[in-house]
């Protein structure tokens, strides 16, 4: 009898696990601008708009696409734009989804992209002594390799993922211009409070060489957007300024420049913009409020100016 139980409960986690595995990165791979859910009762607009797509890590998500859409709508510019910002976004987890983006045929994407993505890993491997005194440091650098495409793939929480891709199949997005991380209004903490609430995170130094995993996902993204007609904007995830160090972000800034000449891609450097300014949440996100329109206003400055650029 216990045997069976036991049974009973290691195929239950099984089937859960299974279940988790399938759904938890889905949503991305089946992403579809236009899909309202098989029980919607949402008209399809007649009026066809220019797709925009913005994508990024969760630093992203706190540009209002609404506001911008409406801003769009009274400068008579006939676009749509969309944050598909995705927690723990980085270009070796998006390269997985490039397709999609692409069969979703948007005019222009917007990438954000910070220096912590392309952060350098720790080479040095703990001695023997600092093993036995420090075993956790030991675990942490031994199975690296193994944890980092691990936690690039998993989202933080295997259970909401999987709600949010039922919901999305029979209802469609939650938030049409936010599909991915809900655009729910999150308080400022003030400056002087963001390094006692959030610690002090170093920068160990990026990664921006040709061997990088996230370099050449980067390069390979650029290509694939060139190949498929769609015009590629690069803007810097901005930083609280305790979350950052200048050698890394000085070798970023001078990758990305890098790219920009040789890839004929505008890139805009907005990380260092609001370093001073009581619009955070924490240390690398600013917050989703009225008092924090900022950066939202300075992404759609980079659009109109583009889209401008672009009908001359």
């Amino acid at each position: 009898m216990n045997y069976r139980i036991a049974f009973s409960i290691v195929s239950v986690i099984g089937m859960v696990a299974l279940i988790f595995s399938l759904t938890m990165n889905s949503y991305i791979q089946i992403y579809d601008s236009d899909w309202n859910g098989i029980f919607s009762n949402q008209e399809i607009q007649e009026n066809y708009k220019k797709k925009i797509f913005i994508i990024g890590s969760s630093s992203v998500y706190s540009v209002n696409a609404t506001h911008i859409n409406d801003q769009l709508t009274s400068n008579n510019l006939n676009y749509e734009i969309f944050n598909l910002a995705d927690t723990s976004d980085s270009p070796r987890k998006r390269i997985q989804s490039i397709e999609n983006v692409i069969s979703n045929e948007p005019e222009i994407v917007i990438y954000g992209l910070g220096a912590w993505e392309f952060e350098k890993k720790s080479s040095s491997q703990p001695d023997l002594q600092e093993s036995i005194l420090n075993p956790k440091s030991f675990f942490l650098y031994t199975f690296e390799d193994i944890m980092q495409p691990i936690r690039e793939n998993i989202p933080g929480s295997p259970k909401d993922r999987s709600l949010l891709t039922a919901k999305y199949f029979f209802f469609g997005p939650e938030q049409k211009y936010h599909p991915f991380i809900n655009f729910y209004k999150t308080p400022i903490t003030p400056i002087k409070d963001i390094e006692t609430a959030w610690g002090n995170p170093e920068l160990t130094g990026v990664d921006l060489s040709n061997e990088s995993i996230q370099i050449n996902s980067l390069k390979n993204i650029i290509l694939e957007f060139k190949k498929n007609n769609i015009e590629l904007i690069i803007f810097t995830n901005p930083y609280q300024k305790i979350s950052v160090n200048n050698d890394g972000v000085t070798d970023f800034e001078k990758m990305l420049e890098r790219f920009s000449d040789e890839y004929e891609i505008p890139v805009y450097f907005l990380h260092d913009d609001y370093f001073e300014m009581e619009i955070w949440r924490d240390n690398v996100h600013i917050a989703v409020h009225k008092d924090a329109q900022i950066f939202t206003q300075d992404v759609l400055k980079i659009i109109i100016k583009e889209i401008t650029a672009n009908a001359v």
